[in-house]
């Protein structure tokens, strides 16, 4: 007589926390772009003769999608959701 199957031990993929990160990246990029931090950066300041705004805007800009690929690129399969 065969012995009956044993039961396969189902484990669980550890999450890998993209979406939180993403959620997180999201919220930075609000606070970035929200105005009253843009109107601090508005002055009449120049670094290097570019505006202090243009510089808030296009450095948090490039910032964010950094962020956000480290994110992709570093955090483990979700799964597709």
């Amino acid at each position: 007589m065969a012995r009956p199957a044993r039961p396969q031990r189902l484990r669980l993929a550890r999450p890998s926390g993209r979406k939180e990160r993403l959620t997180a990246a999201f919220l930075l990029g609000l606070a970035l772009f929200f105005p009253p931090f843009l109107a601090v950066a508005s002055k009449d300041h120049a670094i290097a003769g570019i505006p202090l705004l243009y510089l808030w805007l296009f450095g948090g800009w490039a910032a964010l999608i950094a962020v956000m690929a480290l994110v992709v690129e570093f955090s483990g399969d979700d799964g597709p959701s």
